[in-house]
């Protein structure tokens, strides 16, 4: 049977609940994630983190490789935070982005009255410095789906990208050292 092993580096500790909630501790921060599967198996055991897929289909493999792959994540997170810059960009009608609190908000997008919010999750830090924003986090889920809500923010609609492209962009994705 086909066994995935992950080891931990040092300093870190990596705990698996009942529930199926895998814990990663490291440099002073922690990170969780929902990993559970009926035919994956996923142990403990000090440094050393076992994932058994309890059938050789390709399949189940491959759903075995991506917990350990969120393993993965999770301590490169830890050690190096995860970071995405985005860029708002506009032609005609200036539009402010700025940070309120747990959200982001864009006014005066394409002249609309009305501000355009996205809700920042748990455990991100969100910059804004004009019209650069930086999007920082140990979780890279979290910090990913944060800055795909702020891009999302600049839809047009029935628009043709082509003449209308105004909007937040996503223009690097690193890591912090």
């Amino acid at each position: 049977m086909t066994e995935l092993t992950y080891e931990l580096p040092e300093g870190f500790d990596v705990e698996y609940t009942d529930d199926g909630v895998l814990k990663v501790e490291g440099n002073g921060e922690e990170t969780e994630k929902q990993i559970q599967h009926s035919l994956v198996e996923v142990e403990v055991d000090g440094d050393t983190v076992k994932f058994t897929p309890l059938r050789e289909k390709k399949d189940i493999v491959s759903v075995a490789k991506t917990f350990r792959s969120h393993l993965e994540n999770m301590v490169e997170g830890l050690q190096n935070s995860h970071v995405y810059h985005l860029k708002g960009v506009y032609a005609h009608f200036p539009m402010t982005i700025k940070k309120e609190g747990d959200e982001v908000v864009v006014e005066n997008f394409m002249g609309e009255r009305h501000p355009r919010r996205a809700d920042i999750m748990e455990g991100v830090d969100v910059n804004v410095d004009g019209d650069e924003i930086t999007v920082k986090g140990p979780n890279k889920d979290k910090v990913s789906q944060t800055a795909a809500r702020i891009e999302q923010l600049s839809r047009k609609g029935n628009r043709d990208p082509r003449t209308f492209q105004d909007g937040i962009y996503i223009t690097e994705v690193t890591r912090s050292e």
